[in-house]
Formats: C-alpha cells, sequence, structure tokens
C-alpha cells in the first residue's frame, strides 16, 4: 500500500509539473510593443515606395515608412510607423516595392519571415531587460540587387532574415506621380536625386566602380576573430559596443570569453574602445574599412582559423597602427580610421 502510495503521489507531482510548465508556456507574450521601420545603404540611395508586415494568426498589416531617398547605413533604422498602447503580434509575412536610384531600377518581392524564430528571440530581448527589451522595432533593409534583410532592432540589432526581390519594369515618373516629356528627363531627373545625396567622392566612385553587386550577402560572411592591443597600451575591460558590416549590433564583454571567439560571427564595423594612457580612458572609436577588412579575413580566415585584429593604440589617434593576424600570416590594415565619436 505505501509503494502504491508513493508512485501516486509521485505521478500526481509530475502531473502539477507538466501542468504548472504548460501554464507557463501559454502565458509567455506572444504579442508585443514594437514599431516598424526601415534601412538602406549609405552609399547607395534607395526609397521604398509601399510595403507592409503582415501580422501573424491575424488579419491586418503595420505599414512599412515609404517615401523619401533612403542612406542612413545598413542596419540603421530611419524612421518608424507610430502604433499606440495596443500590443500586436510578430509578423510572419513582408511585402515590398522599392526602387535602386544608383541602379533606375525597381524591385518587389513577398516573403515569408521565421516567425518562432523572430518571437524567441523578442522574448529573449525582454528577459534580458524587462524595464527597457532590447528589441522594439522590426526593420526592413533594401539594397541594390534587390537584397532584402529584415532584423530586430533596438539597442541591438539581429537579423531575422536575408532574401532577393526580384525587378519589375516600373516607370519611375509614373510611379511617383511626376510628368517627364520624355525618358532621358526621367533619367536626368534621377541623376540628380544622386547629385543632391551623395558626396563628391561617393559620385566619383559610382562612376569608377559600378555598383557592388553582391556586396551586402558578402557581409553576412562569418568568422572566427579576437581583439587584442598589439603594445604596452591596455584597453579598460567590461562592456564594449560592436555594429557589425551584417547590420547586427551587440554589447559584448571585453576581453573576449573563449567561448565568444570561438563562436563565429560578422566582422566589425565600427568598435569604441577605451586605450588607457597613463591610467585615463581615452574613446577611440576604430572605423574599418570593409573591403579592406574583408579581404584580409578571406585569406586568413576562410578555413575556420581563428583571427585577430590588433590595435597598436597611440596619440595622436591617427598615429594608431592595425592588423589582423592568423598562426602563420599577418597583413596590416592601412585605411582603419579613430575618431572620439
Amino acid at each position: 500500500m505505501k509503494a502504491k502510495a508513493i508512485i501516486k503521489s509521485g505521478l500526481t507531482s509530475l502531473c502539477i509539473f507538466f501542468t504548472s510548465q504548460g501554464i507557463a508556456m501559454s502565458k509567455a507574450p506572444t504579442k508585443f510593443d514594437w514599431l516598424a521601420t526601415e534601412s538602406a545603404p549609405s552609399h547607395y540611395p534607395m526609397e521604398i515606395i509601399q510595403g507592409e508586415f503582415f501580422y501573424h494568426g491575424q488579419g491586418g498589416s503595420r505599414y512599412i515608412p515609404s517615401g523619401g531617398t533612403l542612406r542612413a547605413g545598413w542596419g540603421n533604422f530611419i524612421s518608424t510607423h507610430v502604433g499606440g498602447d495596443e500590443l500586436y503580434p510578430l509578423p510572419d509575412k513582408v511585402k515590398i516595392i522599392f526602387f535602386s536610384y544608383t541602379e533606375n531600377q525597381f524591385y518587389q518581392g513577398e516573403f515569408n519571415l521565421p516567425y518562432k524564430k523572430m518571437v524567441n528571440t523578442f522574448r529573449e530581448g525582454i528577459a534580458a531587460n524587462k524595464e527597457f527589451p532590447l528589441y522594439s522595432r522590426v526593420m526592413i533593409g533594401v539594397a541594390p540587387g534587390g537584397s532584402v534583410a529584415v532584423w530586430l532592432a533596438g539597442s541591438k540589432t539581429t537579423e531575422m532574415f536575408f532574401g532577393q526581390a526580384e525587378k519589375i519594369d516600373l516607370r519611375y515618373g509614373k510611379v511617383l506621380g511626376l510628368k517627364f516629356s520624355n525618358k532621358e528627363e526621367e533619367d536626368a531627373f534621377i541623376y540628380r536625386q544622386l547629385v543632391d545625396v551623395l558626396k563628391p567622392e561617393e559620385l566619383e566612385s559610382l562612376g569608377k566602380n559600378g555598383v557592388p553587386f553582391g556586396l551586402w550577402s558578402r557581409y553576412r560572411k562569418e568568422y572566427l576573430w579576437n581583439f587584442k592591443s598589439g603594445n604596452d597600451v591596455n584597453f579598460r575591460e567590461g562592456l564594449m559596443g560592436i555594429r557589425y558590416l551584417k547590420g547586427d549590433s551587440d554589447r559584448v564583454i571585453y576581453p573576449f570569453e573563449p567561448g565568444f571567439i570561438k563562436t563565429p560571427r560578422p566582422l566589425p564595423r565600427r568598435m569604441p574602445i577605451k586605450p588607457q594612457f597613463t591610467s585615463k580612458n581615452t574613446n577611440f572609436v576604430i572605423y574599418f574599412d570593409e573591403y579592406e577588412l574583408m579581404d584580409a579575413f578571406e585569406k586568413l580566415g576562410a578555413n575556420g582559423e581563428i583571427v585577430t585584429i590588433e590595435c597598436s593604440a597611440k596619440m595622436p589617434r591617427e598615429e594608431s597602427r592595425f592588423r589582423v593576424y592568423n598562426d602563420k600570416n599577418s597583413i596590416e590594415l592601412k585605411k582603419t580610421v579613430v575618431s572620439d565619436r
């Protein structure tokens, strides 16, 4: 009788455990406070003509801000669709039509989004900071060649989707409600938009090198890498903010932990550090040249090698030196820029 009582008690406890787990699961949020926003490369202006994020599991959608020439930088949000206090499901689909000024080309796409992954990531952002969740926006990025990315963004930015839109044959004037006498006049108008937003050196580079199709896919390549001082000037330990070429951003602990170093991740675009000159902290913000850095890593880290980015910090800042190296080879970075912000 005692054995049966023990078994019965155990089964009851087990049922209570699974029931409580089920209740906990059911209480996990599926609706969130989020805004819609957009992104585009800094050197290759874009314009969103029309776009919508479609809510999961219910009718309705949230429009993506449209109009205007976009060029805030890949992974940087530009504007937002302002919502009320109501919570909404995250989207499971997006439709988008956009225009690439540097190509004089329209694109359209309809994509299914990884809803479960987005929900889990949003929940993790709430768990990490309930008062100020890490994510507050769903951001779509559009780029030349039809590249489309979707991120969750806020104090942290994490890519959720990357896809390819298709070219569509539309006339700029007709879509934008502008009247042109002929195609030459229309093309001249589009070129003037580029002149208005691009710097002279950016226009010159565009004319000389053209549009780097495939660049935004290349940004997504991940490597094993570390970051260290190359001289006797140490960097302050603690949280370090990193913005990646991929458009993602994060705050990580420096010096990097072994597990972090051994986890593939995109290459950095911007890193703020604090070299300790004579026990004083001095702001250093490192801006890597994307092509120089990608070329170096493609040579040194293509086969899974751990590559170290080394900074020999000096004052004045422009005298600082950078290199990347693995166990066998080293490449100097000559185009890296250091600023105080």
